[in-house]
């Protein structure tokens, strides 16, 4: 985690930088992986303001607080942050539990059989088993989807019923859809 600071109309003493970064640093208790932290400081007669810019992979949070001196600016933009971040994670974590819709969860795998052993008094012979992403799509989004991927079938879970799908280009030009009735 790389921090920077910026100091308007004032200049930052040793303690205060000391500060930011020990309170600062305590953000990574809440997430791993912070790039980079910006912190503008400004002072405006006896407005004392702090700005704290944190970059994650992929997202920024801000917090901009005022108070009588610029520790407690700190202090409450580091506390504001914290909420942002637990905040953040919590969301994350959870839709790793529950996907969204058109979210792609791995739940099953291919199998690819050697075509000699079919047959054979040593049983089949697999060669390979690769996982396969389920998608989450509407019956009009898989055939989209399968379409796009020059395939002629596609399994997905069908974001209408929650049910395991299985979709197929027919022979005529048409498409096939198999459900699971139950």
């Amino acid at each position: 985690m790389i921090i920077t600071t910026t100091a308007r109309h004032f200049e930052a003493s040793p303690e205060l930088i000391e500060h930011i970064e020990e309170r600062i640093g305590r953000l990574k208790r809440y997430f791993d992986h912070i790039l980079n932290v910006h912190v503008i400081m400004d002072v405006e007669k006896f407005r004392h303001i702090a700005e704290v810019n944190v970059h994650v992979n992929g997202h920024d949070f801000t917090a901009k607080e005022e108070s009588e001196d610029m520790y407690g600016s700190i202090d409450l933009s580091a506390k504001s942050l914290e909420r942002q971040i637990k905040k953040f994670k919590g969301k994350k974590i959870g839709n790793q539990h529950h996907p969204r819709k058109n979210g792609i969860k791995v739940t099953s795998a291919e199998r690819i059989i050697k075509a000699e052993s079919i047959g054979s008094e040593g049983g089949i012979d697999v060669m390979a088993q690769i996982p396969h992403e389920i998608a989450h799509l509407s019956v009009e989004e898989a055939i989209i989807s399968m379409v796009d991927q020059e395939r002629d079938f596609l399994l997905f879970n069908n974001a209408e019923s929650g049910k395991l799908n299985f979709v197929y280009k027919r022979s005529d030009g048409h498409y096939g859809v198999i459900n699971s009735l139950d």
